[in-house]
């Protein structure tokens, strides 16, 4: 609206002249208030001189035509208060928008006439459905009923106003009720038979609840509402662990972008889901493999498979990681009896590294290693038959664990568990393919054969470091092997030292005999130990059964086994007789296809009878003594050095017999009783 118009533009309107001429006519007739318009001669009456009806016919076609404008600061509006705005549902802000296009509206038209005069010239227009649309979309958000009735009046206008200059744009959203969150008296009586580790069902807490309910008991309904309310920590503390309620809860997460190679070593046991046979017994078992991963690369560097989570796992995989990888500077493991021992932490702390273990119940804190357990071993055991995890079918896993028994108790073997050998091939495999799988922990790039973006694997997020410049550090393969053995103190006994139940020979323990040494153990190696004296000096390798030799000579045996067959045989055909009554003999089984022969076949036998019955002239017996067999050894020893030729038998025996472990110890006997006394 405006504050001046002309004799053409008043022409035409309710209670005026149809004519401008008739308009200049009736202002000088009525002395109207003009001016002369800028840069015209047409003259233009104030709107304040006009009569009542012409003003009310031009607010309405102003309100009916006019697109709302934006009021200056000088109006008295208040800024809006975004942050306040922000925390409003849709629908209070929709209607907060329309409500606050009619108060635009008001302000715009009281630069024109009073705000009294502009409201009920809304409040009227509305009333006989002449606003514009826009105003008239505006309406329906702004009443915010769920009646029909969709009109104004003026103490809502006026309300409108008073809300917007008080509280500004958000005093004309309206107030909606939030969750009524407060707690029932009977509350707390249904929390503690719903609230269990046992998770029962709201029916079924409903029905314990029914029976101990005092006071007025409300409805499932009710009780279902106030669940509903309650948030998941709240509503399912006491129905899980403090470990579990962590799932539900916020958490920090943890970036390893500025971490390099061989900084954090992280390491775990995992029980494997499906069964292998063992190799030591034959028999169905689930390994233990305990897994050390690099953490700023997630590549895999030590595996150990085991029968359950131990010191001697940790300290194998952690040595395989060290030799792939290189020395780490901290090892981040759990407080599993496997890794919180002194055993591991020792040699962590001579390969100069820090051992930093989890906060209990916080397996959420090593989330890197817990997927790779559900990356690699839980999906490689459902690819074996001998699964028998928690996706198992029930029907097909008892059916395989019936087959597999059958089988080995009939023939020792089956094919529906792997072997051992079949089981570490595929160990190597899954390794090998998570190391060289996008890992999406890791950075992208672009990949050089599809040219599409993607994560890089392990083994190009190692390469990737060392590229930038980056290598590992190596320690000698000697001091690996060295740190890497337990030791444990054990007495020596007349040069042997046992132990996990097995005797270790080595002849420089004969000046200790009674006295404690340490020895040091390979964990994959149980055919030697190494001996240290309590300072620390090597003495050297004791072998497993050094001094081990049969406790009755071979041929000695064999005769006896021979013997012993003579005897059953000879007892067999005795109890035949007795129960037949007859003779009865022995007939040894033949090959021979028939027992005619031709003439060729005959010749052919004769000749092979004739070369049987020749003097051997190769023939070479070995004694069934050992010092027998030692003297036989010195004459052939003696031949040789006279340049006395020895047959093929003689020369072969000869040249073994020094390596077997009688001849150490006869010799020295030997040689010891053929020494003159001293006098």
């Amino acid at each position: 609206m405006r504050n001046w118009y002309t004799a053409q533009e008043l022409a035409g309107l309710l209670g005026m002249p149809g004519t401008a001429r008739s308009v200049k006519a009736r202002a000088q007739r009525e002395r109207w208030i003009g001016q002369r318009r800028p840069g015209s001669k047409a003259i233009e009456y104030a709107f304040a001189a006009l009569p009542p009806e012409a003003q009310a016919a031009l607010i309405a076609a102003s309100v009916a035509s006019e697109p709302p404008t934006a009021v200056s600061e000088a109006s008295g509006s208040t800024q809006r208060d975004e942050k306040t705005a922000s925390r409003l549902s849709e629908k209070q802000r929709s209607v907060m928008t329309a409500r606050l296009g009619f108060v635009r509206e008001i302000e715009r038209m009281s630069q024109t006439i009073s705000q009294q005069r502009a409201i009920l010239a809304l409040v009227g227009l509305a009333k006989n459905d002449q606003l514009s649309p826009y105003l008239s979309e505006l309406l329906v958000r702004a009443n915010d009923r769920k009646t029909d009735d969709r009109t104004l009046s003026e103490r809502t206008l006026k309300r409108w106003l008073a809300d917007y200059r008080k509280q500004g744009e958000t005093g004309l959203a309206p107030a909606r009720g939030g969750k009524d969150m407060g707690v029932p008296d009977w509350a707390k009586g249904f929390l503690r038979c719903f609230q269990r580790p046992t998770k029962p069902s709201v029916e079924a807490s409903y029905a314990e609840f029914a029976t101990k309910c005092q006071g007025e008991r409300p409805s499932i309904h009710q009780v279902r509402r106030f669940l509903n309310k309650l948030s998941p920590e709240a509503r399912e503390a006491g129905r899980r662990t403090p470990q579990e309620l962590k799932a539900l809860q916020p958490f920090r997460r943890r970036t390893t972008k500025n971490l390099f190679p061989c900084d954090v070593f992280t390491a775990d046991g995992h029980k494997f889901d499906a069964e292998v046979l063992n190799p030591r017994t034959g028999k169905p078992y689930r390994p233990e493999t305990t897994t050390v991963i690099d953490v700023a690369t997630r590549r895999i560097l030590g595996i150990s498979i085991g029968e359950a989570e131990s010191t001697i796992g940790v300290m194998d995989a952690l040595r395989d990681a060290i030799t792939r990888g290189g020395m780490f500077a901290i090892f981040y493991v759990d407080n599993g009896s496997g890794f919180a021992n002194s055993a591991v932490r020792e040699v962590v702390d001579r390969l100069g590294g820090t051992m930093t273990h989890a906060l209990p119940y916080n397996s959420q804190a090593r989330g890197l290693i817990e997927r790779v357990h559900q990356t690699i071993w839980v999906n490689a055991a459902k690819k074996l038959t001998s699964y028998i995890g928690a996706d198992m079918d029930k029907h097909a896993g008892t059916k395989v664990h019936r087959v597999s028994r059958k089988q080995l108790r009939e023939t020792g073997t089956t094919r529906l568990l792997p072997t051992f050998s079949e089981f570490m091939s595929g160990v190597e495999f899954e390794i090998e393919a998570y190391n060289a799988r996008p890992h999406r922990g890791l950075e992208k790039i672009r990949d050089p054969e599809t040219g599409k973006l993607r994560h890089m694997s392990p083994n190009e997020a190692w390469e990737a470091a060392r590229a930038e410049g980056w290598e590992p550090m190596l320690a000698p393969a000697e001091l690996v092997h060295d740190l890497m053995r337990p030791q444990v103190i054990r007495p020596t006994r007349r040069g042997e030292v046992t132990w996990a139940s097995q005797r270790y020979f080595l002849d420089a323990l004969r000046d200790l005999h009674g006295e404690e040494i340490r020895v040091a153990y390979d964990v994959r190696d149980a055919s030697r130990v190494w001996v240290r004296t309590l300072e620390g000096e090597l003495l050297g390798e004791a072998l497993l059964d050094g001094n081990a030799s049969d406790y009755m000579p071979k041929p000695l045996i064999e005769q006896a086994y021979e013997k012993r067959e003579q005897g059953q045989m000879k007892r067999a055909l005795d109890k035949l007789e007795t129960l037949t009554g007859k003779r009865v003999e022995m007939i040894a089984p033949t090959s021979a296809p028939s027992a005619q022969l031709t003439g060729e076949d005959l010749a052919s036998a004769q000749r092979y009878a004739g070369q049987l019955l020749a003097p051997a002239t190769d023939q070479f017996e070995v004694p069934g003594d050992s010092m027998a067999r030692y003297r036989l050894w010195k004459q052939l020893d003696r031949r040789i050095d006279t340049g006395e030729p020895l047959s093929t038998s003689e020369a072969r025996w000869h040249a073994r017999y020094s390596k077997h472990p009688d001849f150490t110890a006869v010799q020295r006997v030997f040689d010891y009783t053929a020494k003159p006394s001293q006098p």
